[in-house]
């Protein structure tokens, strides 16, 4: 079962994007919806639920996931030489996009504890030549099996309700990494699992979070290159890509109203970090010469600078956005602005303890995890680059946070929802 992984999203980096300048600008909007305005005519409630919080269900993408490829991590680290046994949840050598084995692990696992409650993945799984394997108390097998490290769901205390999944889109059930193995289940069909395993309902001892759409925005950043060069102007590529972001954000928040629809009352949306602000992003080809050409040493990612694929990467962030708010206005949920969280942590580091938010702490790029899809899905410990401290960088790998960074997610979602008056 030993497999290659590329969830890190690099597999849209400099070949791909190379000939990408983005003349385009967000696109004009007739309603300009923002946080503060979908959170002050949000009819959501604004006291905590009878009895407190005794689930958190999650939706959404590796950001959110807890541990859906901890297969993939077992198959890769369990054998020699590397002989490191698995004894449970969470698997120490790999499984969650972070640096695994730290005290702390994913945002959702940490506010879980935080609210008294323990979350745990729905379903574990990953492809292999043979087909696709699941994890159970067995050991992998051929038949999907869920709630494996949960009590039943019939106790009424199963934890296994994080069913996001790194390289999962909105609607697209082929996510990144998908051809290599991973399964990439989308939003869409993660909100029909819980309906199904769970009732079909939702109920108002659950703290429900939907963080998704950055692979739809990364996938939607790759065709533009790939469209110019099907003979498409730089305008016309541009503006599918607009289209298709906001076609995300639209089926987004669709899946917002059935959880809502379906009983879901205290529900927080995440808007989507500027991926510009990432070590991808600043990482990106820059189009100060012609052709496009590699950045060169020392250079960082201006997104202010319109001939640049990092601008595009920010602007198609902002339009997604943009337009997510604009559906969830007036609707009975909440929004935490996780743009503004990592603007804030990119301008100003010291604040949230950070002196490191421009440089992978993993060593994606080393003697293991190249090997591995460059993901810090199978960075641990013995994985880092010498010299960063994990516990004052933001980044994990390209894209993904560290447990710290994690912890500050965390952090600012539990003073959300206390400002929000849904915890005592």
């Amino acid at each position: 079962m030993r497999t290659r992984i590329w969830i890190a999203l690099v597999m849209l980096g400099a070949v791909v994007l190379a000939g990408c300048s983005s003349g385009g600008v967000m696109p004009a909007s007739t309603t300009n919806a923002t946080v503060s305005s979908v959170n002050s005519a949000s009819t959501a409630p604004s006291t905590p639920p009878v009895g407190g919080f005794k689930h958190v269900v999650a939706f959404g993408d590796s950001l959110s996931d807890d541990g859906a490829y901890t297969l993939a991590a077992i198959s890769v680290y369990a054998p020699p030489p590397f002989s490191v046994p698995f004894t449970g949840l969470p698997y120490p050598a790999g499984g969650q996009f972070t640096i695994n084995g730290a005290p702390t692990g994913n945002w959702t696992d940490v506010l879980a504890r935080d609210l008294g409650t323990s979350l745990s993945p729905n379903l574990i799984g990953y492809g292999t030549p043979a087909g696709v394997y699941y994890l159970s108390l067995g050991g992998p097998t051929p038949t999907p099996t869920y709630c494996v490290f949960s009590a039943p769901i019939a106790s009424g205390f199963a934890d296994c309700t994080n069913f996001a999944e790194g390289g999962a889109m909105v609607t697209n059930p082929v996510g990144i990494g998908h051809t290599s193995g991973a399964l990439t289940v989308p939003v869409t069909a993660q909100v029909q699992s819980y309906l199904t395993q769970f009732g079909g309902t939702f109920n108002s001892n659950q703290l429900v979070t939907v963080l998704a759409g950055n692979n739809d925005i990364f996938t939607a950043l790759g065709t533009v290159a790939v469209n110019e060069a099907g003979g498409m102007s730089n305008t016309e590529a541009v503006a599918t890509a607009h289209a298709t972001v906001q076609q995300a954000a639209d089926d987004l928040a669709a899946q917002v109203k059935v959880i809502t629809g379906k009983g879901g009352t205290y529900v927080l949306v995440f808007t989507l970090p500027d991926s510009a602000k990432t070590p991808f992003g600043r990482g990106l080809p820059y189009t100060g010469a012609s052709p496009a050409v590699a950045p060169p040493a020392g250079y960082v990612c201006d997104p202010t600078l319109t001939l640049t694929p990092c601008f595009l990467l920010s602007n198609l962030v902002q339009v997604f956005n943009q337009r997510l708010l604009n559906d969830l206005q007036g609707q009975p949920v909440k929004v935490l602005d996780g743009y503004a969280l990592v603007n804030q942590e990119s301008a100003n580091p010291a604040q949230f303890g950070f002196t490191n938010v421009t440089e992978p702490v993993c060593d994606i790029y080393g003697p293991v995890l190249s090997q591995l899809g460059n993901s810090s899905l199978f960075c641990n410990p013995d994985t880092l680059v010498g010299g960063l401290n994990p516990n004052t960088s933001l980044f994990a790998d390209d894209v993904h946070p560290t447990p710290a960074g994690h912890q500050v997610i965390a952090g600012a979602t539990l003073q959300a929802i206390h400002s929000f008056g849904w915890t005592p």
